[in-house]
């Protein structure tokens, strides 16, 4: 073994990565987090734009050039397979960096054999549950089923199907009822989408919270209705050896329980956790219980200032009681080591002192936080500049129609006409892109970020929101938009109409269809439509030509001259059938958005063969012809028309520099931008109870209500009521907010109506100043009245 002491590994670092570390190290909070020795466990409490994952990437670095341990002994997680992804790329890039060059200057041959033979891509880098899906692949027992892993398409199919359809569940009033008092329905008219989806979201609760399903389907006739739904997709995941994301970390706990942890885990050593802050109970346990069976060095990154997937079962409590929590579980040698990163790399001053201000100035919201947490310190280098700093701005109209158009504008100015001018008492700022910026170096920050509101009523038509005005506007001055999750995959018009022409190739006159006598109304109609929108779409004899010869074709069963086959085949691929389609949507091939939703729709069909009989083939023999077709439709077409079938973010491709995209806040996490928008009030004209949720709330959203509805049936719900409802959902508003605006690195910008900022009687709304209490802390005065002694609450008016 060669080994080094601390003060070698990082005179090492800095010559093999010199670029980044050569004029500069870490500071003190830093290099603290990097070095503290392998036990007890260290908690890292890092705060945005500090450094965290350069902390994480040098700590496990340290962990095998200080600390002897070598790289198949290491566990790095974190929470989105993209986050891990780009944590993986840094700990090669930088790792073999290091080992590069310690392997140059080694001081002797032995030392130069040891570090010959690591291999810094055995180090584990993943999401917990592809961590749980590893394992039990390398870790399958003799005369056991390891379970093919049931993505997120092909689970919500699986539920529609073996959860909602039977016993016509998905017309039980009282499963609806309950559905709807907890908030995961609307008030009217839900739709099978939506219904699948409050399904899903708690299926995966029941496992994340370990819930007693037993003694919770006693409390009504809807919650019986509701466990039989869950119970019996649970049951066919089981008897099908299938398993969604929450079902591999239930399986890995049961396995580690056992002392099971084979070759995979046994020799584990170190176990880095990123994101411990969207940790949920279940994960807990699942870390615990490596750490007592293998003594395991831990180190847990995160900030319960960010936060924000509550909805998909994080407890943030788990990570701000982490040093108690973790005492209690494996005894009090494990009490951690707490280091602060409050250092900010990313923003200018008074974006830092804006978003600290933020996050301190309801008192309500302090009981929650880690207690003793440093105040955030600005110390990019650009953060004190005095041409750079420019105040936090604010852009508020009458309605949105004007407020987007003058957005645009200013979008337009920044980056195609020589910059935008900011004036204010004594002085002015001068907007502008950097040396080759685009409209990427932008985004829009929402909540949501769909480009139609539903309609109040039925029958009238859906509402345009802001990300669809501006996206017009901008579309009008030649600059294309990035926002795929702002329609559902049933609403965009080239992916109507190339289902539409497959319809038409595999059933025509829609015959099999038909004949389905269990498919729902709205989804049949949905359907029809396409098939509709197909042939108008075809008789346009769309280019290259040739749509109509194709479709005739395939519906005659004969191959034309011009297909170039002497025979039809026996069989054909529905997803091959769909990608050779697309030769007349080149919006599908070649736009970034067009991408995007073909690969959804691809992963649709992917992951529906997994356990369709016929895998997803269209199969040309009596009577299989038929039920090849029916099963098609049933678990692709129906998914997608019932609106269950949703684009998923981690599906994102590159999006060139000269798009401007829009965001979602939970989308931007882990992202930074020179010029950060965030949509603080668009929505918000009068203060209405029905969106104060997302502005100010009143009582707990949909999520805090099913917390507390299964809290008594829970090991973990004890722990999230002692704060009410209603306390949680300001909290989780603020935490979401604070992490939009800490997004930015040079100007931030809040947009929205003036309803929100107006004096008197503004709508309340959190992220323009409201708080809980009541009142407001923010001031918004005009540009030209600002003047740079005002302090981090004021916002300057554009």
């Amino acid at each position: 073994m060669c080994q080094y002491s601390y003060r070698q590994f990082v005179q090492l670092v800095r010559a093999a990565i010199p670029h980044r570390f050569g004029n500069q190290w870490l500071n003190q909070q830093q290099e603290q987090a990097v070095s503290t020795p392998l036990t007890p466990p260290t908690f890292i409490v890092a705060g945005p734009g500090t450094g965290k994952t350069t902390v994480l990437v040098l700590r496990l670095l340290k962990h095998i050039f200080v600390d002897g341990v070598r790289p198949e002994q290491i566990i790095a997680t974190t929470f989105t397979r993209k986050a891990a992804g780009e944590l993986r790329s840094r700990i090669l890039s930088w790792g073999y960096a290091v080992l590069d060059y310690a392997i140059q200057h080694a001081p002797n041959q032995s030392c130069q054999r040891w570090l010959s033979g690591l291999d810094m891509t055995q180090v584990y880098t993943g999401t917990l549950d592809s961590l749980a899906e590893e394992f039990l692949i390398r870790e399958r027992q003799p005369g056991q089923i390891v379970p093919a892993t049931a993505g997120e398409y092909l689970a919500t199919s699986l539920m529609l199907r073996q959860g909602l359809f039977p016993q016509n569940r998905h017309r039980d009033q009282d499963l609806e009822q309950l559905l709807k008092n907890l908030g995961l329905l609307p008030a009217y008219a839900p739709s099978i989408g939506s219904k699948v989806s409050a399904l899903m979201s708690f299926a995966d609760r029941v496992r994340h919270d370990d819930v007693d399903l037993q003694t919770y389907r006693q409390r009504t006739a809807g919650h019986r209705v509701l466990c039989d739904a869950i119970s019996d997709y649970l049951a066919y995941l089981q008897s099908n050896h299938l398993a969604d994301f929450a079902r591999l970390e239930e399986l890995l706990l049961q396995r580690l329980q056992a002392g099971n942890l084979g070759q995979m885990l046994g020799n584990i050593r170190v176990l880095l956790v990123d994101e411990f802050q969207d940790t949920n109970y279940l994960q807990e346990q699942i870390y615990y219980e490596i750490c007592r069976q293998t003594g395991a060095s831990l180190t847990v990154v995160g900030d319960d200032d960010q936060s924000v997937y509550r909805f998909r079962g994080a407890t943030v409590e788990i990570f701000s009681n982490f040093p108690n929590r973790i005492a209690s579980a494996l005894g009090p040698n494990w009490q951690p080591r707490i280091v602060y990163l409050h250092e900010n790399y990313r923003s200018t001053r008074r974006i830092v002192e804006f978003c600290q201000r933020f996050a301190e100035c309801d008192p309500v919201y302090q009981a929650v936080r880690v207690r003793g947490k440093p105040s955030l310190v600005a110390s990019a280098p650009h953060a004190t500049l005095p041409g750079s700093n420019v105040p936090v701005l604010g852009m508020f109209r009458d309605d949105i129609e004007t407020l987007a158009t003058d957005l645009a504008q200013f979008l337009w100015d920044t980056f195609r006409g020589g910059g935008r001018v900011i004036g204010y008492h004594g002085g002015s700022y001068h907007i502008q892109p950097a040396q080759g910026g685009d409209f990427g170096d932008a985004v829009l920050l929402a909540h949501s970020v769909r480009e139609q509101r539903p309609p109040s009523q039925p029958q009238q038509p859906p509402q345009k929101r802001l990300p669809l005005l501006l996206r017009q506007e901008l579309e009008n001055r030649k600059v294309p938009v990035f926002n795929p999750r702002g329609r559902r995959l049933d609403e965009i018009p080239d992916i109507r109409r190339l289902l539409g022409l497959a319809l038409l190739c595999i059933d025509p006159g829609l015959r099999i269809m038909n004949g389905i006598q269990t498919m729902t109304q709205n989804a049949r109609n949905a359907i029809n439509q396409w098939v509709q929108d197909a042939q108008s779409f075809m008789r346009g004899n769309p280019p290259p030509g040739g749509l109509e010869t194709f479709i005739r074709d395939w519906q005659n069963r004969q191959p034309s001259a011009a297909s170039r086959m002497t025979k039809w085949p026996s069989e054909w691929p529905l997803l091959e059938l769909l990608f050779t389609l697309t030769t007349w949507f080149p919006f599908l091939q070649t736009d970034p958005e067009g991408q995007v939703y073909l690969e959804a729709v691809a992963r649709t069909v992917a992951e529906a063969s997994q356990f369709a009989g016929y895998g997803s083939h269209i199969v040309f023999k009596p009577p299989h012809e038929q039920r090849s077709v029916q099963e098609a439709i049933r678990t692709v077409f129906e998914p997608i028309a019932q609106g269950a079938i949703d684009v998923n973010e981690e599906i994102m491709p590159h999006v060139p520099r000269n798009y401007f995209q829009i965001m979602t806040i939970h989308q931007a996490k882990g992202l930074e931008f020179p010029l950060v928008i965030v949509d603080v009030g668009s929505d918000f004209r009068m203060n209405h109870h029905a969106q104060r949720r997302l502005r100010a709330p009143d009582g707990p959203d949909s999520v805090h209500e099913v917390e507390d509805d299964v809290a008594p049936c829970s090991p973990v719900g004890s722990l999230r009521t002692a704060r009410s409802g209603i306390d949680r959902a300001w909290d989780d508003l603020r935490r979401l907010y604070f992490v939009a605006f800490s997004r930015a690195q040079n100007v931030l910008l809040l947009v929205g109506l003036t309803s929100v900022i107006r004096e008197p009687n503004p709508v309340p709304a959190i992220g323009c100043g409201a708080l809980s209490g009541g009142g407001s802390y923010m001031q918004f005065v005009p540009a030209s009245r600002w003047d740079p002694s005002m302090g981090p609450d004021v916002v300057a008016l554009i």
